[in-house]
């Protein structure tokens, strides 16, 4: 209806001859209407004329267009607002039309034939995967998500750090464990507990002692150069940490289209940042290729160090050219990247810019997203008391498994799984329900209600619809999208379409502007307004056919509706809970 109802306002500033934008908005208060416009106080600053008397021009203008009478009801107030009401029949037009569009309601071809690529989690191997890779991951899950709902084509990537000085200490560690010997590791969490105990007994090493900081740095240089027995050994360590890495991807609903790694970069890093000094990009500085972006308003970068080695800036370069060479053209890289990277997207993104316009120029954009604390206070994965990722996932599995009912048809596998899916649930909707730039503290107890603003609130919103729905099947109901009766809905059946009504460009805002928790916000309204609803306007046992018939209608399109909200959040959609 919004959409209707700004399409007849361009109608009419079309007839007027004039030119301006203007907005059509969901007011904040209820008592302004279901839609309101600034129409005529935009059209005032171009013409300098009274607001108020060009507002009840156009609203005559408005009432002598057919479809605009027909379905809503107007209202100026002052300066020279314009509010709308849904006239009480149209409700019922609104349903029908959602009803029509089924599984397809709220998706758009908003982004249609654009190729856009994600880059998302980054976990390094030989070290763990904690709760901010697990953000990382889940921000960006979702983003795929709602990026292909609008019509783009999605190319899923992972970027992964396989050398490096903390590869370096994990095979120092490895070398001076006196157990390694006698270590039978047999599964993966076994192989990968290991890796990291190795790490952060190097690390700690690393910053204690002098000898065994010479020692990790040739372990570095050997590394680099996979010099001898190391490569076969790096090979099989490193496969550990990615064996383990998907597992948990597949725990959480991610599949990647292309894994990309630093070690990828090495050769390459070094030959685009020699392309960059001869272009005068990059500088010769105390033996160092660095950028210096004074003349920019930004810091000065290194991008080749004076060993000669490409830093994570230089290794950058390289991954750039590759993500927009491999999968042909694409409109837009989008780096899922922790809030501590924006300096360093500003310059590796101006140095990309500076050395193929025509290949970066406004295609690239850094998503930052904040740190995950818990009420014990920041973590650190160069520190033995890293949180891990799974971590939190289990320990919201032990409390959903506290309060889910019992139910004596369940198989104890079952029960589990219910258990793990609402998990899941729970802390992907609390990692989103946030803006991703903002630090989160993450409360578990929270997370997990099933009364409250939650991942089981709304899960559980949905299995009661889906039940709904099947116990009406069951008595011999069916689904009518046209014919409904006019003017029947109670006042919460109308609030209810109202919100539904809201859905379709509530996707394409945040494909647009990326701000998931603009869908975990709407999905929990949706529920609330659901529950009010269900609790106010029978639907089981309803002896008027037509009121039946429209609310079966009702909850449809709510389970639709919201089973889409899931989706777009990567959140499992069950039927049981």
């Amino acid at each position: 209806m919004k959409k209707i109802l700004k399409k007849i306002l361009e109608e009419i500033k079309k007839e007027a001859g004039v030119d301006f934008k203007f907005e059509v908005n969901y007011p904040a208060d209820k008592s302004f209407g279901h839609y309101s416009t600034n129409y005529a106080l935009a059209l005032a600053k171009l013409k300098k004329e009274n607001p108020q008397k060009l507002a009840e021009e156009v609203v005559e203008s408005l009432k002598n267009k057919i479809e605009f009478s027909s379905q809503f009801k107007v209202q100026i107030v002052k300066p020279g607002f314009i509010n709308f009401w849904i006239k009480k029949k149209t409700f019922t037009k609104m349903l029908e039309s959602m009803l029509k569009a089924g599984a397809g309601y709220g998706s758009s071809k908003l982004l249609a034939g654009k190729k856009i690529m994600v880059e998302y989690a980054q976990p390094n191997p030989f070290k763990s995967f904690h709760v901010g890779h697990l953000r990382n991951v889940i921000i960006g899950e979702s983003l795929a998500r709602v990026l292909e709902n609008a019509g783009a084509e999605i190319i899923r990537t992972n970027y992964q750090g396989d050398v490096g000085l903390h590869v370096a200490k994990c095979f120092w560690g490895m070398k001076n464990n006196k157990q390694a010997q006698s270590l039978k590791l047999k599964t993966t969490d076994e192989k990968v507990n290991y890796l990291t105990d190795c790490y952060v007994a190097g690390d700690k090493a690393y910053q204690e002692s002098e000898n065994a900081q010479a020692e990790i740095q040739e372990f570095n240089k050997s590394i680099y150069a996979m010099s001898g027995a190391i490569k076969q050994e790096w090979e099989e360590k490193r496969q550990w940490s990615l064996d383990k890495f998907k597992q948990i991807f597949q725990r959480v609903g991610t599949e990647f289209d292309r894994y990309y790694f630093e070690s990828e970069m090495f050769r390459e890093g070094i030959e685009k940042c020699q392309e960059a000094q001869e272009k005068g990009v990059l500088i010769e500085d105390d033996n160092c290729l660095i950028f210096d972006g004074d003349q920019y308003g930004l810091n000065k970068r290194v991008f080749i160090n004076k060993k000669g080695l490409p830093t994570y800036e230089g290794k950058e370069l390289a991954l750039a050219f590759k993500e927009f060479t491999d999968f042909g053209e694409l409109t837009r890289v989008i780096h899922v990247v922790a809030n501590e990277q924006i300096n360093f997207f500003r310059i590796t993104f101006l140095v990309e810019k500076l050395l193929d316009e025509k290949l970066f120029d406004d295609k690239q954009f850094h998503l930052p997203y904040g740190l995950v604390n818990l009420k014990n206070g920041k973590m650190s994965s160069r520190k033995g008391n890293v949180i891990l990722g799974e971590e939190i996932i289990e320990r919201a599995k032990k409390e959903v498994l506290k309060l889910l009912r019992e139910d004596k048809t369940e198989t104890i596998k079952e029960r589990k799984q219910i258990a793990e899916n609402v998990a899941v649930g729970a802390v992907k909707y609390s990692f989103l329900a946030i803006n991703p730039i903002k630090d989160i503290s993450f409360d578990l107890k929270e997370s997990v209600r099933m009364d409250g603003r939650s991942g089981p609130y709304i899960m559980y919103s949905y299995v009661r619809a889906v039940n709904l729905l099947k116990r009406l099947l069951a008595e011999g109901h069916t689904l009518k999208t046209t014919g409904l009766k006019e003017d029947i809905l109670c006042k919460e059946g109308e609030r209810l379409v109202y919100c539904l009504s809201k859905f379709p460009n509530l996707t394409k805002e945040v494909a647009q502007n990326y701000q998931l928790s603009l869908i975990a916000s709407y999905a929990y309204s949706l529920a609330s307004i659901f529950a009010n609803f269900y609790d106010k306007c029978p639907v089981i046992n309803q002896q008027d056919k037509d009121l039946q018939q429209i609310r079966i209608g009702l909850v449809t399109a709510f389970k639709d509706t919201l089973g889409r909200c899931l989706d777009l959040l990567g959140i499992k959609r069950i039927e049981k809970m």
